[in-house]
């Protein structure tokens, strides 16, 4: 079987406006996870690239119906971290736990380093992860 097949045979295909859930191995936020190679991928962004082609590394693989384990082609669109974040906005969603101020102050603390990475997360209320995309521009890069 070759990679498009397993990938697939992962996903309860459905009608093109329907979600198509993926049914194997998801990450805490329920985003899919494919391994190629040994070396882990998001389903969706997968899902877009057997599709629709290459996604540049600026880019996210977005989702319209807002529900991360799908990985229906039709229900995905590339943009920006800042547009995805203006969408989850657009759309009500609280997912986003800090502004863009406290983005700021976390960098400013960051660049300080008198403080432990994960001090910083429990001050925000969010994980050290998030602390580390924000030092490592993984996340918040756009923000200057």
């Amino acid at each position: 079987m070759d990679v498009l097949e397993l990938f697939w045979a992962k996903v309860d295909v459905g009608d093109a406006d329907e979600c198509w859930e993926w049914m194997a191995g998801k990450n805490s936020y329920g985003y899919g996870s494919f391994s190629i190679s040994g070396k882990q991928h998001k389903a969706h962004r997968l899902s877009w690239q057997f599709a629709c082609g290459r996604i540049l590394d600026c880019l996210d693989v977005c989702h319209h119906c807002d529900n991360p384990g799908c990985v229906n082609p039709y229900h995905l669109f590339l943009g920006t971290a800042a547009d995805n974040m203006q969408d989850a906005a657009k759309k009500g969603h609280k997912a986003l736990k800090l502004t863009g101020m406290e983005v700021l102050a976390i960098r400013r603390l960051l660049a300080d380093g008198e403080q432990l990475q994960q001090d910083i997360a429990k001050d925000f209320g969010v994980s050290p992860m998030t602390v580390s995309h924000i030092k490592l521009g993984k996340t918040w890069g756009w923000l200057v």
